[in-house]
């Protein structure tokens, strides 16, 4: 849990530098960021900062995920939410046509 958002030396890091290695969880399945800065959420979904490739549940608030995903429509979050079975968001929601794009393995 943390609300705030990440330090200034950390944010220059987010120009999707590729001089930096990119974080591996290999045996990461579940991922609770409901309570976190979306600093934090964009990093955890994005491939090009931390690869997830086991991830199959993710708890997120749904209007940072629509946020960090573009509407759904960012490439780069597509990797890690790929083998996706659940996401679990605490409000009751009507999923827009595009979220198959990023979450096609939960629907």
């Amino acid at each position: 849990m943390n609300r705030s958002s990440q330090s200034s030396n950390f944010a220059k890091l987010e120009s999707d530098d590729q001089s930096y290695s990119v974080v591996e969880y290999p045996h990461l399945t579940s991922l609770d960021i409901i309570y976190v800065h979306i600093n934090y959420v964009e990093n955890f979904l994005l491939y090009t900062k931390i690869h997830l490739p086991n991830l199959t549940e993710l708890r997120v608030r749904y209007n940072k995920l629509k946020i960090v995903t573009h509407n759904f429509t960012r490439f780069t979050t597509r990797f890690n939410c790929f083998k996706l079975k659940q996401i679990l968001i605490e409000q009751t929601i009507v999923y827009p046509k595009r979220i198959l794009f990023l979450f096609s393995s939960i629907l």
